[in-house]
């Protein structure tokens, strides 16, 4: 077999193999991420909440 052959089939086969790891984890970890995504959205609200200058509305100085 020619080695350009065998390099092509090595990486296709790294390739399925990591994809499928990979998808694998998704299934099993989908609802602990929407849990952690959920979280992250509440704590990036409440920071871009604080963060917010209510005063420049006001005409306060």
């Amino acid at each position: 077999m020619n080695k350009t052959v065998y390099a092509i089939i090595l990486l296709l086969l790294l390739l399925v193999g990591i994809s499928s790891f990979v998808y694998g984890l998704f299934m099993i970890w989908q609802p602990l991420a929407y849990m952690i995504g959920g979280l992250f959205l509440i704590i990036l609200s409440t920071i871009l909440n604080q963060a917010y200058d209510n005063t420049s509305e006001r005409g306060e100085k």
